[in-house]
């Protein structure tokens, strides 16, 4: 995409949200799986059947990728390169493409963390 084009796109509040949903999708799911894990483990305990934990932890890895390809879709769009210290528009977008990218990346990692004890770990131990 020209940098003109994508000066445009980020300028306008939809170029915005996606630039946010880059930054803030992997966070929001990390709070929502763990929030889900919480409630179903009495559930599991109960009936011995922990496929439900394993699955919202699949979906959450799965949106929080998304999130990290929606913030690297955002850094290529404004150029892919480092940013830097102009404080434009492009400079704010870059900005916001890696950190979405690293954001992401260690929420991804985190839900992952939090997903290998369902495997090893009987929901009803304390």
């Amino acid at each position: 995409m020209k940098s003109k084009e994508s000066d445009k796109k980020f300028a306008k509040t939809s170029g915005q949200l996606l630039l946010w949903t880059g930054v803030l999708l992997a966070p929001i799911v990390w709070a929502t799986q763990m929030e889900i894990n919480y409630l179903l483990v009495p559930y599991a305990c109960m009936s011995g059947h922990r496929v439900a934990l394993y699955l919202v932890t699949l979906v959450a890895l799965v949106v929080a990728a998304t999130g990290g390809f929606v913030a690297w879709r955002n850094w290529q769009e404004a150029g892919g390169e480092l940013p830097d210290d102009a404080g434009d528009a492009r400079t704010r977008s870059r900005f916001m493409g890696v950190l979405g990218l690293l954001t992401s990346a260690m929420f991804f990692l985190v839900i992952l963390a939090q997903g290998i004890p369902d495997f090893i770990l009987h929901p009803c131990q304390q």
